[in-house]
């Protein structure tokens, strides 16, 4: 067993996709700095402690995500996953077409160019959004979208905003979906991305977005491959502040493990803050395998 800082403390402040694939972002506080842990083809055992801490402030104009420089300690029951410096110092609202203020950072932010998008989760679930041009897909692959496409490019976020909106306020698009919904997705309905592709392209056709490019099978990045069959996925019972085993996988925030021939899917997007074990090639847990349900789509 072999311990990922040997010892120092550790805090999950994300996770991320690169040309490596998926990874964890891990927070070292003893020597402040940020490490990115691939978690594909590793065998890996993650726990959840107690204890939360601030996960950093990212630079919206270098793309440079760093350590918080007060190691503040988050209250257990703290919405935010970051200490209000570093909330200034980012100044990113996501939901910036709501707010009544909007910080210097997020408005030369806002005046790059954008893109909207069409993200499809399920026959019965596509949605909406919007993204910098400069984070490419990486948007969509930490959201855990299945398939996209690309529906219109602009130059600035306003205006990518107005598509997403007008599309948005039709039936059928969502504008948001809880992280359990994608979970519970993962295990119930079934992708293929003949399907999705077909799904999208009506989708489009049907909103007159003539503009939209192709289709994207994002199975690629989460698992270096295409995506494994729903039949073959299911949510573990019990062991809810541990995790583990060889990944082959990870969907947004949620990682897929292999135990014995069968494949587990674990959220541990809401784990971000809390301060963590993460032990290699190690196994600290045993799921029971539980007889699987057919999928609902």
């Amino acid at each position: 067993m072999t311990n990922f800082l040997h010892g120092r403390t550790a805090v999950l402040a994300g996770h991320g996709f690169d040309e490596n694939g998926p990874y964890l972002l891990i927070n070292d506080i003893d020597r402040a700095e940020q490490l990115r842990f691939s978690v594909l083809g590793k065998t890996f055992s993650l726990k959840r402690l107690p204890r939360r801490r601030c996960v950093g402030r990212f630079d919206l104009e270098t793309q440079v995500k760093s350590t918080c420089p007060l190691n503040v300690e988050l209250l257990p029951d703290a919405k935010e996953t970051m200490c209000p410096a570093c909330i200034e110092a980012t100044g990113f609202n996501p939901s910036f077409y709501y707010a009544d203020f909007i910080s210097a950072q997020q408005r030369a932010y806002n005046l790059t160019p954008h893109f909207t998008y069409l993200a499809y989760f399920s026959p019965q679930h596509v949605k909406a959004g919007i993204s910098s041009e400069t984070r490419g897909i990486e948007r969509l692959l930490e959201q855990g979208a299945r398939a996209a496409r690309i529906v219109g490019r602009f130059g600035c976020a306003d205006d990518a905003r107005e598509l997403e909106a007008a599309l948005c306020s039709q039936q059928g698009i969502l504008e948001t979906m809880r992280a359990s919904v994608k979970t519970k997705l993962l295990v119930e309905a079934r992708f293929d991305f003949s399907e999705a592709k077909r799904v999208l392209d009506a989708t489009a056709e049907r909103l007159g977005l003539e503009d939209a490019e192709p289709a994207q099978d994002l199975s690629p990045y989460y698992f270096g491959g295409p995506s494994p069959d729903v039949h073959d996925l299911q949510i573990p019972d019990g062991h809810e502040g541990e995790c583990g085993g060889r990944c082959i996988g990870m969907v947004g925030g949620a990682l897929v493990f292999e135990q014995s021939g069968t494949n587990y899917v674990v959220a541990v997007k809401d784990w971000e803050s809390h301060e963590v074990e993460l032990l290699k090639d190690e196994v600290i847990c045993e799921y029971a395998f539980e007889p699987q349900q057919f999928s609902l789509f």
